[in-house]
């Protein structure tokens, strides 16, 4: 079997076991919903202030979003006791790597579908028109948040209090994206200085690089503890 079938194959499996459950999906969507809805309904400002405060929100909302898919990204292999068999299959384990960051990319691409509507309606923000400098920012940055939330999902695979240590090393690895996002996003809604998004993109790409050799590097030892 190629790698391409190998990875397909895997994220095939993990894609049809969420749609049965629809377990994370759930979960994310009412957690950025009540997010969202809370923050833009508890903040009584002017429409300059709510556009220079929603970036920060959105980005941290996604961000949150991500440790509730990180968490779920093993539970299968977990409950069903299929771990072993995942080391033992006859696949290589960068494909299994590419198989769950591409997975938790899907999960977090969904939960922006809604979310950054929602945020511009709730925040009277107009993003009508900068989609296309929107999408690559986005894309990007949710690619650094799934690789780097594969990595240390892995990682704690057996930790003791895992589900509160995945979010105190996710975030601050996330810290660049974070506030890169937040400040491109900023900057396309007028509120921030002059748009520069092929430095952002430059940046959240050479960023996203890095860990994403990174993680096919380390993975296969994180996954055989």
């Amino acid at each position: 079997m190629s790698f391409a079938r190998q990875v397909w194959a895997l994220l095939k499996k993990d894609l049809r076991l969420e749609w049965r459950s629809r377990e994370m999906l759930t979960t994310i969507f009412f957690f950025t919903f009540l997010s969202l809805s809370v923050f833009g309904l508890s903040l009584q400002a002017s429409p300059t202030v709510q556009r220079q405060v929603v970036s920060g929100l959105l980005w941290a909302t996604l961000a949150f979003a991500g440790t509730l898919g990180m968490g779920r990204l093993y539970a299968a292999e977990l409950e069903e006791g299929a771990l072993n068999g995942l080391r033992m299959a006859p696949v290589a384990y960068e494909a299994i790597f590419l198989a769950k960051q591409l997975s938790l990319l899907l999960f977090l691409l969904s939960c922006a579908l809604w979310s950054v509507p929602l945020a511009a309606f709730m925040f009277q923000a107009d993003i009508t028109m900068l989609w296309p400098d929107l999408i690559p920012i986005m894309l990007l940055g949710l690619w650094g948040f799934s690789i780097i939330g594969t990595l240390m999902a892995t990682l704690l695979l057996h930790a003791r209090f895992r589900e509160a240590l995945l979010p105190l090393l996710f975030l601050p690895l996330v810290l660049p994206i974070l506030i890169g996002g937040a400040r491109a996003t900023s900057e396309l809604l007028g509120v921030a200085g002059l748009p520069q998004t092929a430095f952002w993109v430059r940046g959240f790409l050479l960023f996203d690089l890095l860990f994403f050799i990174l993680g096919l590097w380390l993975y296969a030892p994180q996954l055989e503890q």
